[in-house]
């Protein structure tokens, strides 16, 4: 099982020597992974009516004026640093962009990294952010699918004629393609739709937040979705993300496995003062120790 590291790309913590140093001490530790999330712009907590789906509260937590780095760019400073590790979203609100320019971003991302991006997509939550981009919330999750379609078409670098119900591009060729000649996508979400399009047309689900008990529960409904499509669950990738809701020890490592998890990203804590990132660090060691993950030779 692979193990990845959530770098502050986003929050108080979120600064460059941050998003270096986290990179590089997954490097050095042997992670194999690092993520960041994604929010394009934010409104005032008091002006989201939309329903938080993380917490209790199911209220919007942050400040308008918190930070949120790009996350694609968070990314690309963090693989100049790490040269091993792979580079995950968690997740990107799709359907906030256009598809080809995403597929650009992302191709170039890949490609200059060596192949090492693994694009975690949802749907997103926020209509607030919806509506400030000017992006129908109502055809969000039929938009990003539509959106797979099209980026997966560019990335294969053959010339593109795509005529959907949303996106059309008619005879465009991308360079460069992503080094592996494609991007592997895992999806967000645990909804019906959500685990649906896993099954129809993800290479992975990468849910975050959720419950040993709700993270078998949709295991189990992935696959039943995966024979109703003809799809192989063992191919799929399992991405968990559960902090807060649980951390790692020994015992979760042991269910993760038996539940079929190929890879789990761990939130270490951000507290302390200033730039102080040593609650940090000493939640990486005591990670590696405990999964015996391999010490690469030092930091890049």
């Amino acid at each position: 099982m692979k193990i990845g590291i959530r770098i502050p790309g986003a929050g108080p913590k979120a600064s460059p020597e941050a998003i270096r140093q986290t990179a590089r001490w997954a490097e050095e530790l042997g992670f194999h992974s690092v993520w960041v999330s994604d929010h394009v712009a934010l409104p005032d907590p008091d002006d989201v009516v939309s329903p938080f789906p993380y917490g209790d509260a199911g209220k919007w937590p942050y400040a308008a004026d918190s930070v949120w780095i790009d996350p694609l760019l968070v990314l690309g400073l963090a693989a100049s640093v790490a040269p091993s590790v792979l580079l995950g979203t968690s997740v990107l609100v799709a359907p906030l962009r256009h598809p080809v320019l995403l597929a650009k971003q992302v191709a170039s991302l890949d490609y200059l990294s060596g192949g090492r991006v693994m694009l975690g997509i949802g749907a997103g939550w926020m209509r607030e952010e919806f509506e400030l981009m000017g992006v129908p919330f109502r055809l969000r999750g039929a938009r990003t699918a539509e959106m797979v379609e099209v980026m997966r078409a560019l990335w294969s670098g053959q010339r593109v004629v795509h005529r959907g119900p949303l996106y059309q591009v008619d005879g465009y060729t991308m360079c460069p393609r992503p080094s592996r000649g494609t991007v592997p996508i895992v999806w967000g979400g645990h909804s019906e739709h959500a685990l649906e399009r896993v099954a129809s047309c993800g290479d992975g689900w990468h849910p975050t937040q959720l419950s040993l008990d709700q993270l078998a529960a949709g295991i189990k409904r992935l696959r039943g979705l995966c024979g109703k499509h003809g799809r192989r669950f063992d191919s799929l990738e399992i991405v968990v993300r559960p902090a807060p809701v649980y951390g790692l020890d020994a015992d979760i490592h042991a269910r993760h496995r038996e539940l079929g998890v190929t890879h789990m990203v761990i939130d270490p804590p951000l507290d302390g003062a200033g730039d102080d990132l040593s609650a940090f660090r000493a939640e990486l060691e005591r990670v590696a120790a405990l999964c015996a993950l391999t010490p690469r030779s030092g930091p890049a």
